[in-house]
């Protein structure tokens, strides 16, 4: 069986390509991962909804996360 990751919001307890990341993508993965953990509790269910909405507007590159470029018209 998998152990469950547990993200802190200090940081400490966040994966290493986000604790390399900026400011908004750190606040808005544990945003996303208190959200998810109140709807259906902690567990790897709530890190997988949080990875989700980070990919919403944050790509991985390289070791760590930056924001997605608006779309040229």
């Amino acid at each position: 069986m998998m152990k469950s990751r547990r993200y802190s919001r200090n940081g400490n307890g966040l994966p290493a390509t986000l604790r390399r990341s900026c400011q908004k993508a750190q606040d808005a993965f544990t945003t996303a991962r208190d959200s998810a953990v109140q709807a259906c509790g902690a567990g790897d269910q709530a890190d997988r909804a949080a990875f989700t909405a980070l990919k919403e507007n944050f790509e991985k590159c390289g070791d760590h996360w930056v924001a997605k470029r608006e779309p040229a018209d």
